[in-house]
């Protein structure tokens, strides 16, 4: 059979819906499965075709004009795709879906309290939703009130694939790519070359969120101060896809010194202990994070990675945002959730995961 599954955001959404599309597999194993992916996520999507996980992939942002989405939606028509999952929910997923004639459409149906009505609102209206979809899974993405204890996001998506397919519940295990071993190997022997073992390494991932919560210089180099005034510790700091004003301030506090032409490894020559690699893409990042002991991370793609490899990470997420991204948390129990205004001695969770 044929399926097609619309996971068009971010890595980490894909990461946490993988246990649903590893369920077609088990299902169907002839399962022929198209992925309909993003600019965010098209990295890692390609990883999970080259290993063999999806079939057929597609960048919907790749479609920049009218004459272009006609061309691709009559490419889309002529797979007959017995089932369909609609995993970011929006109205340009659910046209695209209904274009495709498929008699097995499934959505996740994401709710919000109005702020006028104080009432629920439905990304897609219940009476639509009913008539439309097969099976759908709704989730109370955005005004959780408590924490729900049990749930994690991927059970969500894992949930729809089993009301579609008429499975028993099963264990929620994000797929691990085939490459994971190759990406990590390429990145030891680097580390091996320049005397970095496995065991006293950290990874602080410094992206663009950071950035979005006008986190200051100061309390970037205070951190990675500390997390180094470990002297065993060899600290990895990495960027994210965009460099910003940020990274740069960084990088000229630390007075970086390039050390490994071929991998963008820098040295800082203020700080000896701390290494930055620049532009790591996310295979690299993939590899970087497996030789790593502990992670320090805003929370994001690495967090559903770190989940993959089982290595402990430090999920730091925005203030008064605990409810909503408990949901969003790693799956495994080597992690710390923390809000930004509590991380303010790492040393203690050095010493408790390594």
């Amino acid at each position: 059979m044929n399926y097609l599954v619309l996971r068009n955001d971010g890595i980490g959404d894909l990461i946490v819906s993988t246990c649903g599309i590893n369920q077609l597999r088990k299902v169907d194993k002839k399962a022929h499965i198209t992925l309909i992916c993003s600019n965010r996520n098209k990295e890692y999507a390609k990883i999970l075709k080259k290993d063999g996980h999806i079939d057929r992939l597609y960048n919907l942002d790749d479609i920049n004009n009218f004459s272009q989405a006609l061309k691709f939606i009559s490419i889309l028509r002529k797979i007959y795709f017995e089932h369909i999952f609609i995993l970011k929910s929006d109205w340009k997923n659910l046209t695209i879906s209904l274009f495709c004639k498929s008699k097995n459409i499934h959505a996740i149906n994401p709710t919000k309290i109005g702020k006028m009505s104080k009432k629920i609102i439905y990304k897609y209206p219940l009476f639509l939703s009913n008539k439309i979809f097969k099976s759908i899974e709704i989730i109370n993405s955005i005004d959780i009130q408590d924490v729900d204890t049990k749930t994690k996001m991927g059970t969500h998506y894992r949930e729809l694939f089993n009301k579609a397919l008429n499975m028993k519940k099963t264990k929620l295990e994000y797929i691990k790519p085939d490459s994971v071993n190759k990406f990590s190997n390429q990145i030891e022997n680097i580390f091996t070359s320049l005397r970095i073992k496995k065991q006293n390494t950290v990874l602080f991932h410094l992206d663009e969120k950071w950035s979005d919560i006008n986190i200051s210089k100061n309390f970037i180099i205070n951190l990675l101060e500390e997390i180094t005034a470990n002297r065993k510790i060899n600290l990895i700091v990495t960027n994210g896809k965009y460099n910003t004003g940020l990274n740069s301030e960084i990088w000229n506090f630390y007075k970086i010194k390039k050390i490994h032409n071929k991998n963008n490894i820098y040295k800082s020559q203020k700080n000896k202990k701390i290494y930055f690699i620049k532009k790591s893409n996310i295979s690299e990042l993939i590899g970087i994070a497996s030789n790593a002991r502990l992670i320090f991370h805003m929370h994001g793609s690495l967090t559903h990675i770190s989940s993959i490899l089982r290595v402990p990470i430090i999920d730091v997420i925005r203030n008064q945002s605990s409810k909503y991204f408990y949901k969003w948390r790693p799956n495994f129990n080597d992690y710390t959730q923390i809000e930004i205004k509590n991380l303010k001695n790492p040393q203690k969770y050095i010493r408790k995961y390594l």
